[in-house]
């Protein structure tokens, strides 16, 4: 079978270089093969559909057991084994990957992360087996692992995590204002947050009664 497909894969390449070559004598050639009704290009014309089913069925396979590895390791794993389908958009949490808007060092760290491949205090006693109190450097309290820095550190929920908070905030804010046609600035991090009018005319376009909304959180004793 192995011969079969390397022999399918041969005649169809040989075919393909034939057709797009723009040498003179290739071109010959081509002519020759039109005129004479070939039974190597009808067969080649039958291969190509065959061979094209089989690289995607073999392509697809590869690509499965190198995701079936992947979610196998214990702790570059962690990430595809904690994304829910149910609750989390998978296509779009990989968008970033293929949009290509951030620098090559910044998407290897974010990878890294991901990875569970930074070296944390957590990582160095665990995995590589030093010496060292795996406590995190700021708080001395919890585990010092990726998780805990990204979210669970209570020294940096202080000031960087709330930071963070902002930053996605005024992002979201700056893509509500260019969807209404609101003006904006050039860039999202230079946005400003608007006037109560402003805000007013922003909730009325998308159908919210700004009071009845207060009102429901008051009876509800949110604020």
């Amino acid at each position: 079978m192995q011969l079969e497909a390397a022999h399918a894969v041969e005649i169809t390449k040989l075919v393909d270089y034939v057709n797009r070559k723009e040498d003179p004598l290739i071109q010959a050639v081509r002519t020759h093969q039109l005129n004479s009704n070939s039974a190597v290009l009808q067969k080649a014309r039958c291969l190509k559909t065959e061979v094209q089913k089989e690289t995607k069925k073999m392509k697809d396979s590869i690509a499965e057991k190198t995701k079936e590895r992947w979610h196998g390791k214990r702790m570059h794993g962690q990430l595809p084994r904690n994304l829910d389908d149910k609750l989390v958009d998978i296509e779009q949490s990989h968008r970033w990957i293929k949009s290509g808007d951030i620098k090559g060092e910044t998407e290897s760290t974010i990878v890294a992360a991901q990875d569970q491949a930074i070296s944390t205090n957590y990582l160095k006693k665990k995995m590589l087996k030093e010496e060292i109190e795996s406590k995190g450097r700021l708080c001395k309290q919890h585990e010092e692992t990726i998780d805990h820095l990204t979210s669970g550190c209570p020294i940096l929920e202080k000031n960087v995590y709330l930071m963070r908070h902002d930053k996605v905030c005024t992002h979201l804010h700056y893509s509500i204002c260019k969807a209404l046609g609101i003006e904006t600035t050039d860039k999202w991090y230079t946005q400003t947050f608007l006037s109560q009018c402003v805000k007013t005319e922003m909730l009325q376009c998308c159908g919210i009664n700004q009071y009845t909304q207060t009102e429901k959180l008051q009876q509800m004793g949110q604020i």
